[in-house]
């Protein structure tokens, strides 16, 4: 599946422009019951690109010493630090509607994996970009699920905790990262 690129802009929160973040137009935060929430205002196709995600790229030691939120493992011994923008707000989902996407010059985009309706929040499966490295190095990435998908797994860890047909699924989407991938290939061999 091709990516849609659609319209796409440059987004000013919190009274400051970044100018690397990229946010579709149809896409906004709001407050919900779970805290804050990234959503559609407008319908999207599946393979339209969402958002931009971005951040300082430290290693796992940097980041624990100035994060505890909204970091997200981008490699091995690699992670984004929070952005503090519309990207940090993306929710987890067990069934999740949008993928992460890594481009070869290191940027990393929210893809919708299916048609998404208006009104709906933007999720992917954090699994898909989590090692049991990162998990080792933050323990707070493990905790209690409550997606509320029929297919919940109860728990939010690491790739390597996912089911064979899982990681087959994610991997047949191209929705695992690319250090996930290597770190799980073996078990992906018929």
């Amino acid at each position: 599946m091709g990516l849609q690129s659609g319209r796409l802009m440059r987004v000013k929160l919190g009274g400051r422009e970044r100018t690397s973040a990229i946010v579709h137009p149809g896409v906004a935060l709001r407050k919900s019951a779970k805290g804050r929430t990234v959503y559609t205002r407008t319908a999207q196709r599946a393979g339209q690109l969402l958002l931009e995600h971005y951040g300082e790229r430290v290693s796992f030691a940097a980041a624990a010493s100035l994060a505890a939120d909204h970091i997200m493992e981008v490699g091995p011994d690699l992670v984004f630090l929070p952005s503090r923008d519309i990207d940090d707000y993306v929710d987890h989902s067990c069934e999740p509607n949008c993928r992460l996407d890594y481009q070869d010059d290191g940027r990393v985009f929210l893809v919708a994996l299916r048609d998404v309706a208006a009104g709906e929040d933007l999720t992917f499966d954090y699994a898909t970009t989590t090692t049991r490295a990162g998990v080792a190095a933050f323990p707070g990435w493990r905790f209690a699920c409550r997606c509320g998908a029929t297919c919940c797994r109860g728990e939010v860890g690491a790739v390597e905790d996912l089911s064979v047909d899982r990681l087959r699924y994610y991997a047949s989407l191209g929705a695992l990262a690319p250090h996930v991938l290597q770190r799980v290939r073996s078990l992906l061999k018929d």
